[in-house]
């Protein structure tokens, strides 16, 4: 029966991930706490649970503040409170054999627990910090920029 579950799970992530991609939406927001926003080109919106991530928006949270991310592969990140982060390139095509994840730490914390790119193609994810890139082999870690 946990088994069943899981599948039926599994189905239907992939089902809502393909057509949460086909608006150009990389992710969402699960969790929202205190003030965070979205700075999508030169406009910043307040973020709410549930708004959609775009490629190349900017996350920003103030202090007292926190988000919990999920992106269409299943990849989770939460990031802390005085955070700074944007997703600079995100693929998931599996049936193109498509991927990529490129996402920037400019300051604050982030919480990264990967999803099905870093199992099908770990090679395509990269995490960067103003000195330092982020190579991924393991699939669960924290990294914070002062």
């Amino acid at each position: 029966m946990k088994n069943l579950i899981k599948i039926a799970l599994v189905v239907m992530v992939g089902f809502y991930a393909t057509a949460f991609a086909q608006d150009g939406k990389v992710a969402f927001f699960k969790k929202v706490s205190g003030d965070v926003s979205i700075k999508r080109g030169e406009t910043v919106i307040a973020a709410a649970e549930g708004d959609s991530i775009l490629k190349s928006d900017v996350l920003m949270t103030k202090a007292d503040s926190s988000a919990g991310i999920i992106f269409t592969d299943g990849t989770t990140m939460a990031v802390d409170q005085n955070t700074e982060c944007n997703v600079k390139d995100y693929i998931f095509e599996p049936e193109a054999n498509e991927y990529a994840f490129d996402f920037y730490l400019k300051k604050g914390k982030a919480i990264y627990n990967s999803g099905r790119i870093g199992k099908l193609a770990p090679d395509k994810v990269s995490l960067a910090t103003p000195n330092a890139i982020v190579g991924t082999r393991g699939t669960h870690f924290i990294i914070q920029v002062d």
